[in-house]
């Protein structure tokens, strides 16, 4: 069988973990996938001030992205009448997501996110790319159940993760060493960690000697933290799961809303693979993630923030017996072997 994969970006997250780091195990398999990656990522900001200025105030501009972003999809047009099954990842072009019936059909759109929530033209752009869709792997229930209204061929697929590359770290740390909560992401997600900035200066007023991390694409200057216990490493795709081995817990927090409850724990589940035990919020896939296993604590509120904070920070061995159950767990669960397992399966469907 051949698969023509139609991704949106280099470091694209969705692109590098829901499709890419699987197409190894899918060509052992006999199956011909061909990524086709526009030289641009489909989620690029125009470029210096104009990246933060609001796209209904420059719409010139934004229709020239779009329609850069229309040319760039031309390989994967072509590709993909070559092929017996297109793979689509998340938007065809976003904002002209209706041009997706360019692409030959079998037609697999993957999503991993809300996306309805933030397209340009609304959800409604949304279900028509899902209802021309002939399978949707959804990255959660909660995407499955959204996208069930508009195609009845839906598979639950989850955001793997390589256990061989995010793996716990083969020294033990030195235990004189400061207790660190750690958290991985993009600087979009900061308004999270925001949120419970309360929580986080309190324990670390009252732990002099704890240490926050945050691995991302710029620093957080908006967090009101002591400057002399925030640690900022730069993200890069190369190291990114050695970084976590300075974590000795790792957070997640979100908010109860529909855009959060679309994301699919993708740093819970890196976390547990590098057998880091977890402190997260109890909603979407965070709560049934959650479920699974005695390797992390769930917490809603400011106090149960910071108690979670201070019940790993003062037992070492507490964390390291969270830390194997979340790796067992992740493993049985989450394997890239796993997941491409079951993305096989799904794509035989079109044999």
């Amino acid at each position: 069988m051949r698969v023509a994969a139609l991704t949106s970006g280099h470091n694209t997250p969705s692109a590098r973990f829901r499709i890419r780091q699987h197409l190894p195990n899918l060509r052992s398999a006999g199956v011909d996938v061909r990524e086709y990656c526009p030289a641009l990522d489909q989620a690029a900001r125009l470029p210096g001030q104009l990246g933060k200025v609001r796209a209904r105030y420059i719409p010139p501009l934004v229709i020239g992205q779009m329609s850069l972003n229309l040319a760039l999809r031309v390989p994967g047009i072509i590709g993909s009448h070559r092929t017996d099954v297109t793979w689509l990842e998340r938007n065809f072009v976003p904002g002209l997501d209706d041009m997706v019936r360019l692409l030959r059909k079998p037609l697999i759109v993957d999503i991993d996110d809300a996306i309805w929530l933030y397209n340009p033209l609304g959800k409604s752009q949304i279900a028509r790319l899902v209802g021309y869709a002939d399978m949707v792997f959804a990255g959660n229930a909660f995407l499955a159940d959204w996208c069930s209204q508009y195609c009845s061929n839906i598979r639950v697929i989850p955001t793997a993760v390589d256990a061989d590359r995010f793996a716990p770290r083969l020294t033990p740390k030195d235990p004189d060493s400061p207790f660190v909560i750690g958290w991985i992401g993009t600087s979009g997600n900061f308004r999270f960690l925001k949120a419970i900035e309360g929580s986080l200066v309190r324990f670390l007023s009252d732990h002099p000697s704890a240490r926050l991390m945050i691995v991302a694409d710029r620093a957080p200057t908006e967090l009101s933290v002591p400057l002399e216990q925030l640690l900022f490493r730069p993200w890069n795709p190369t190291t990114e799961h050695l970084l976590l081995h300075e974590f000795d817990v790792g957070i997640m927090p979100i908010d109860d809303s529909d855009l959060s409850r679309g994301k699919c724990s993708f740093k819970m589940l890196q976390y547990m693979a590098a057998g880091i035990p977890v402190i997260a919020s109890p909603f979407g896939m965070n709560k049934e993630v959650l479920s699974l296993g005695s390797f992390g604590i769930a917490a809603g509120s400011s106090d149960e923030w910071q108690d979670a904070f201070a019940t790993f920070s003062r037992s070492p061995a507490k964390r390291e017996a969270a830390g194997r159950i979340a790796r067992d767990v992740l493993i049985n669960r989450f394997s890239l072997n796993k997941v491409s397992e079951n993305i096989l399966d799904s794509i035989s469907f079109f044999c």
